[in-house]
Parts: structure tokens; sequence; C-alpha cells
């Protein structure tokens, strides 16, 4: 399906492409231009005066150098208003009208005026040339990811951190759709793939883990189901849904702290940090 003879970036470029075959196929109704977060947006936010968000942390001392940030699909500004406390100029570049909606919510809240929201599609982005650049959990799915990258370097002066799981954040889903859908879920790439394009692209950059997450607990059966139909593009009350509601007898494990789903333990998140 993805052959061994093409370069990383054909490689990333194909796993992409049938990962989102098969999620159109499986929609009924898809929309091309639907927002994707819209009604989930507001999950996303974060108060921007925490404290001991190991993240957060990280990021500062990555950025420590840089007095101006993009956020390159930074949403409702989770990761972006904890920066923007301490630098001249934050931008958050993102696609999506729902979670700019959100951010600029959150900025009205916190009283944080030096950020900029910037609706637009990375790859096609044109901003100002900031200090460093940050994306957070956004390659995956990115078909174009040698034009999305270079755009990255274009508009970072000095230091680009991104931060991306080991395994695509939906790795742990491959059983589920196979018991839903009937067919082996291709995943979206992850940071080995990642580290292959950027490697093609002449680039040497630093990677270290920076955290091991613990297992997706839900508080019911019915929150586990809502989610899952979203993030399995199944409709109530189909063949499908039935499926997936059988499939929670041995997907679910009660604990005390609510539902975990099986095999969502161990994700790694990573952090890939250049210099420009």
């Amino acid at each position: 399906m993805i052959g061994e003879s093409q370069n990383a970036v054909q490689r990333w470029r194909s796993q992409v492409q049938v990962h989102h075959a098969q999620s159109i196929s499986a929609q009924q109704n898809f929309d091309p231009h639907q927002d994707f977060w819209k009604g989930m947006a507001e999950q996303f936010r974060d108060d921007p005066y925490r404290k001991g968000d190991a993240l957060v942390d990280r990021l500062e001392e990555e950025f420590r150098g840089c007095k101006t940030l993009v956020d390159i699909g930074g949403g409702a500004g989770r990761l972006a208003l904890p920066l923007a406390l301490t630098r001249k100029k934050v931008t958050v570049a993102d696609s999506s009208r729902s979670m700019l909606e959100e951010l600029r919510k959150s900025c009205e809240e916190a009283k944080i005026q030096n950020v900029e929201p910037v609706f637009t599609l990375w790859e096609d982005a044109v901003i100002q040339v900031h200090e460093g650049a940050l994306c957070s959990h956004v390659t995956y799915g990115i078909e174009d990811i040698e034009k999305f990258l270079q755009n990255v370097n274009r508009y970072a002066s000095k230091h680009v951190v991104i931060v991306a799981f080991m395994k695509s954040p939906q790795a742990h889903l491959g059983i589920l759709w196979e018991v839903v859908h009937g067919e082996k879920r291709v995943h979206l790439p992850g940071v080995p793939e990642l580290m292959d394009v950027l490697w093609h692209m002449g680039l040497t950059p630093e990677l270290s883990v920076l955290d091991h997450l613990g297992p997706h607990i839900y508080k019911s059966d019915e929150d586990a189901l809502q989610d899952l139909r979203k993030r399995l593009y199944v409709n109530q009350e189909t063949e499908k849904d039935k499926n997936l509601i059988r499939a929670f007898q041995t997907h679910l494990k009660p604990t005390g702290e609510g539902l975990e789903l099986v095999n969502s333990n161990g994700r790694t998140s990573c952090i890939i940090s250049w210099d420009n």
C-alpha cells in the first residue's frame, strides 16, 4: 500500500491519503468544509495563569530567547496564552473558526491583549516572521508535510518546537475501528515518520521524550459512546453503532476513576526542536 521505494515525504503523503480516504468513506454525509472542532472547541481552553504544567514549563525553557511566537494550530490558546504572559507578541494561526472564537473569549476573560488570531490553513499562511514557532499535536494529518514544514521555517527566525505523540493520537482506536468498520485502520504518521521527513529535508532536529500519558478515562458509558461515535464516524442506531456498543463490554474497563479505554495507556509525548 505504501511503497518502500518512496522517500520519506512520499511515504508520509501516501499514509495520510489512505487514512483520510478511510475516514471519508466511513462518513455518510462527508463535508470537506466542516469545522471538525465545532461543539468541542471549548474543551481546549485552560487557565493561562495555571502553574505546574510540565509542557508549558518546558516550552518556556525552549523559547527563552524568543520575544515573539507563532503557535501553529494553536486553537483555543491552551499553550499560546500562558506563553504570551512573558512575551511581546504571540500569533495563533488556526483553520478552525470555532477554536479561534474560544481563543478570543479566553483573551477577553484573562485580559491578555498581545495575542493575535489568524484564520488560515498553515500551508498557505502569510504572516510576519516571529522568533519562535510552536506546533503542538498538529502535524499528523497534514498531507503536504514538506510545504507545511517549509512554512514553519519561513516564519521562525530562531527556534522551532514541534510536540507530537510517538504514535498518532488515535492509534489506540485501531482495534475498535476494525470491529466497527470491518477493515484494518491505517493510522496517521507519528514521530518516527516525522523525523524521517525532517532528515530528508536536511534538518537535524533534537528529539526528547516529554511524558508518558495515562489511559483515556470516561466518566460514563454515555460519555464514551458520544466521544467514540465522533472519533469513529458512527451514526446512532445503525449496525455500526450496535457493533460499537457491543464492543464496550471488552474495550471499557471499570476503574476507581471511571471507565478506562483499553489500549489507551502509555501514549508517549515527544518534543522535536531545532534552531534556524
